[in-house]
Order: C-alpha cells, then structure tokens, then sequence
C-alpha cells in the first residue's frame, strides 16, 4: 500500500524579525499534488542525517535571498537576503539527497543551490534585455523558455516552448558537476537542471507553485515530484 509523500519544504528566514518565511503557494501546490507539505528549519544534518532521511520522502528547496558567494570561491559582490544558516543547511541538503537518492525540486534560489552544492557558480546580477526579475504581479509569465527534447523535464511537461514568470536577479554562471542543462530562455540564462545519476533531482529558476493553477505543465512537474517520492509501506 501507497502513502501520501511527506514532503519537507525549506522556508527563507528573516534575521530582522526572526522569523521562518514560506509563501502559502508551496503548500498549495505540494497538496494539490497529492503530497503532504511540511516546513522545516534549518537543521543540523551531521547529528541528525538518519532521522531526516528517514521521516521525509522529499524535500523542496524554495526562494529566497541569494547564496553567499564564498560557498562557490568568490567575493562579496550583488547579493541579497543572505542567510548563511540557511546556505550551509540546504548545500549539506542537496549533497544528502544526491547522495541517498532522494527526491529533490528546487525553484529559483533552489536551482542556484543546487548547483552550488554540485561545485557550480552562480552570476552575482544578471544583465539581459528579457525580465528576469518581474513586477507584481508575480503569477503573471513574463519570458519564454526552451525545454531540451533529450531532458526528463521534457518528459514531464510534454513541450518544448513554455512562458514562465521569474524573480531573480541571479542566475547559473559555471555547471555544477553530475548536472546538465534542461531549459533556457533565449538570452541563455539557465532555467532548468537535472540530474541523470538520479531519479529526480531537478531545479527551475521559475516558480511554478505559481503558476500550477493556470497552466496544466507546471501542474505536472509537482506531481511528477510527488509521485517520485511514493514509497511503499
């Protein structure tokens, strides 16, 4: 017999307020996937590594501030919003889940740390003609993207041509190792990896948890996460 996914959702953190931050659209998008969403904070994984492991059956990286640079050799120079509690929690994530096989979906800061823990680079400010970083309101796609025919997202979404929203300023500078290129918009940014030493480990640079009520494609990729984090009990 088949249970519903739990599903650990890392939030972004405010060093002002001290407080866990997590748009509601995650959840949202995680249940209507079948999955169950739970948040969780920023964790020692040394000590406690088996009991993560043990009780998530995937884990969601979600926006946020920028990664600081050191953790991929450079200076300090466009960023925002950076937590380095939460940097050094979620790499040590992504190496687990690559490691153990788990399920993993980045989105926007998601993507970037996921390429970060893999040994990439991140570029500290884009430069582009086309919106990466839209106005409100921010269900609204802004930019078109190419999805490679040879990708499991590919698989996933069934098209080639897809229009995204975006809210970054950053973006993949120098691939992370075990990882290829799945989407990209026509400036060359990339919008989509994954890896093919894994069943599912893929990050976007979009945000289709707002997006997945509109558009059926987006819709897919939750549920095609959810689904790869069924185990059976």
């Amino acid at each position: 017999m088949s249970k519903r996914p739990l599903i650990g959702i890392t939030p972004s953190f405010s060093e002002e307020s001290h407080d866990y931050i997590l748009n509601n659209k995650y959840i949202e998008a995680i249940r209507e996937a079948g999955g169950i969403p739970l948040v969780i904070p920023y964790l020692d994984l040394e000590n406690i590594e088996e009991e993560i492991f043990s009780f998530f059956d995937g884990f969601l990286l979600s926006g946020g501030g920028d990664v600081h640079p050191s953790f991929y050799g450079e200076e300090l120079e466009n960023v925002e919003k950076v937590v380095l509690e939460r940097d050094k929690f979620e790499i040590e994530l992504v190496k687990r889940c690559f490691e153990n096989k788990r399920p993993l979906l980045g989105i926007c800061r998601g993507l970037q740390v996921m390429n970060v823990a893999m040994g990439g680079t991140l570029i500290q400010d884009i430069k582009s003609d086309i919106t990466h970083r839209q106005p409100p309101p921010y269900d609204k796609p802004v930019h078109s993207i190419t999805v490679y025919k040879n990708s499991q997202l590919y698989q996933i979404l069934g098209i080639e041509e897809l229009t995204v929203n975006s809210s970054h300023h950053q973006a993949i500078k120098n691939l992370g190792k075990e990882l290829k290129v799945s989407a990209q918009a026509d400036d060359g940014v990339i919008e989509a990896i994954e890896s093919e030493k894994h069943p599912f480990f893929i990050g976007v640079q979009f945000h289709p948890e707002r997006l997945f009520n509109k558009n059926e494609a987006f819709l897919k990729l939750f549920k095609s996460f959810v689904n790869s984090c069924k185990r059976s009990i």
